[in-house]
């Protein structure tokens, strides 16, 4: 119960912002700390461009009051929820320029897919920021998700079996080599909280470079 306080306290006393802006030569620094504070909470990067400045981490299942030690849930809602349901957490470092404006498309033109990766049309639209120069804008996202398993067949004789379909195109692998996913992950909401710890946790690091 103590450790279970001390974790309350320690993620509900936090002042962080929820954006965090710095220049342009802080930029190699920042990408660092951004990936060192995903690893910190058990979120190594599984996807890091640092031309693009995006670092994504690897999901992790969030704690639960039986395991009290572990203190990434920041209000009692939050040790519910992930008592109740089985959750994982998704997080996303996202660094652009201060004024980037997306795209705003005005109907006339014409719609085009995304640009293949290494062409010279992802080259054009993509800013390069290991040598932009400028202010850069750091935003964190993390991502909650539910896991369910689709199918569910409730006995309604007895009320208490149950079952599962299986769809059988899933057991089906597609001619081109790839695997068919279930999905069993639903996205429920965001994790404000600890988007503010981790902008705070690079702030840190910025601040004792």
């Amino acid at each position: 119960m103590a450790v279970f306080l001390v974790g309350m306290t320690t993620g509900c006393s936090v002042k962080a912002p929820d954006r965090l802006e710095l220049q342009s030569g802080q930029y190699d620094d920042a990408f660092d700390a951004a990936g060192k504070a995903a690893r910190e909470v058990g979120m190594p990067p599984l996807l890091s461009d640092r031309m693009g400045g995006v670092i994504e981490g690897r999901p992790r299942i969030a704690g639960s009051v039986i395991e009290p030690w572990r203190v990434d849930n920041s209000s009692l809602e939050q040790w519910g929820e992930n008592t109740l349901n089985k959750q994982r957490r998704r997080v996303r470092f996202e660094f652009l320029p201060v004024d980037f404006v997306p795209p705003e498309p005005d109907g006339g033109e014409e719609l085009v897919g995304a640009p293949l990766p290494g062409s010279i049309e992802e080259a054009l639209r993509m800013t390069d920021l290991t040598t932009f120069q400028g202010s850069v804008e750091l935003r964190v996202w993390v991502y909650v998700e539910r896991s369910h398993r689709p199918g569910v067949r409730p006995n309604v004789w007895s009320r208490v079996g149950r079952s599962y379909s299986t769809n059988p195109l899933e057991t089906i692998e597609p001619d081109d080599g790839t695997t068919r996913s279930p999905g069993l992950w639903t996205p429920v909401g965001r994790d404000e909280a600890m988007e503010r710890r981790l902008l705070a946790e690079v702030r840190r690091s910025l601040a004792g470079a």
